[in-house]
Order: structure tokens, then sequence, then C-alpha cells
């Protein structure tokens, strides 16, 4: 008699579960994106040096290379530059070979030793005080992005927004169909990469190029604009 007992329950059991996934299919939900784009004024510019040198004697190729990096390290004091603001990459080193028009490798040429370094510069009218310092410390190649203080304070206020009008999407929407909008099911943040930037990020911040007037000396730094997408499923009663 138990036994009757304990298979009657576990039947009952698995009808409930049956019926609890049906009702779950059954669910009317709308799904829609909200994409904002807010824009500020950069305040900070960011330098990336890349220092390179080449010979068949590794040690001399490094000797130099270092001297380089000293030399830059060396424009902290004279450019203000905090110690959290400035960051050494490791020490790169390469054998590269002559190469023939096929591209086969032929014959040792050099050793190719590479090192980079990041500058932070926090006030943006000391920009061609930073160019001209940096390019006569060392030879050198070098590029700058702008950002923002404010950037993850931005991205923040940003990615509400986004949500906010991917809910005012969707409430429009069953409006339309004399229906009402229910509770969120799943919210979903788009991932679409960064450009002019380089720490990786779940949102997009394009930076537009600077205008640079060489002749004058002097530039105006693009705005940046940090762009979030947001997907979210409601029901729909």
């Amino acid at each position: 008699m138990k036994r009757n007992i304990r298979v009657g329950l576990t039947i009952l059991y698995l009808l409930g579960g049956t019926v609890s996934a049906h009702d779950e299919v059954s669910l009317r939900s709308i799904s829609v994106s909200g994409t904002v784009e807010t824009k500020t004024a950069p305040d900070q510019i960011v330098w990336r040096i890349t220092l390179t040198d080449t010979d068949k004697d590794m040690r001399k190729a490094k000797a130099r290379n270092d001297a380089k990096i000293e030399s830059v390290i060396a424009l902290r004091e004279k450019l203000d530059v905090g110690d959290e603001d400035i960051a050494t990459g490791s020490v790169n080193i390469r054998r590269e070979y002559e190469r023939d028009q096929h591209g086969d490798r032929g014959d040792f040429k050099h050793f190719l030793i590479s090192r980079s370094v990041t500058i932070r510069q926090r006030d943006l009218k000391r920009f061609d005080e930073f160019l001209d310092a940096l390019v006569s410390s060392a030879e050198m190649d070098v590029g700058f992005s702008f950002d923002s203080s404010r950037i993850h304070e931005i991205r923040a206020e940003t990615r509400l927004k986004a949500l906010r009008a991917a809910k005012d999407k969707a409430e429009a929407l069953v409006q339309v169909v004399g229906s009402k909008l229910g509770r969120v099911l799943t919210i979903d943040e788009y991932a679409q990469g960064r450009r002019w930037q380089s720490p990786a990020s779940n949102m997009m911040v394009v930076q537009s190029r600077p205008s640079v007037d060489l002749a004058s000396e002097k530039f105006v730094p693009g705005a940046m604009s940090v762009q979030v997408t947001v997907y979210a499923t409601f029901e729909i009663l």
C-alpha cells in the first residue's frame, strides 16, 4: 500500500512539472533594444610611445633601448607627471632575418628590441609641450588618444538610459495592440567593442580624430561618444 501511495505522488509531481513548463512556453513576451549615445568633452590625453632598436649584438640593442627609456622617464619632473600616470611595458626581443622575393627566410639580419611607455596627461592645454618634449627626448613612434576622468560614471548613466529607452519602446508597442507591459524577463547588454582607446570594455567609446593644425601648433579635440545598447524582454499582460 505504501508503495502505491509513493507512485501516485510521483505521478502528480511530474504532471505538475509538465503543466508549469507548458505555462512558461505559452507566456506572451516582447523583446526590444534600447540604444543611447552620450557625448562628453575629453579632459585627458593618453600618450602611447614605442621605442625600437636593432643590432646584431643583442646587448648593444638593449643598451640603446634602455637609454631611450631612461630619457622618456626622466621627463616626469619636467612635465609634472605623477607616478600613477606613467607606465612602461615589457621588453620584446625578436630575431629578424632577410627575406627573398617569395618571403622565404634567409640569413640572420639583427635583433629587434622594443618597449612601450604610456603617459597620461591631465591638462589638455599642455599638448604641444608634451609632444615637443617627447619627440625631443628620443627617436620613437608616438601616438595619442583622448580620455575622460568621468568615463565610468558616463557609462553607468548611459547604460540606465538605454534600459529606460528599451522599456519605453516596449510600452509603446504593446499599447498599439491593446495590451500592457508586465514584468521584465531578461536584460542583456550588447558589447560593441571600443575604438581609439585601450582597455577592453563592453561599451563602444568612439572618439573623433582631433583636428591638428601643425602650423599654429594648436589642436581641437573631438568629442567622445559613449554608446550603449541594452536588450530586454518583457512579459505582455
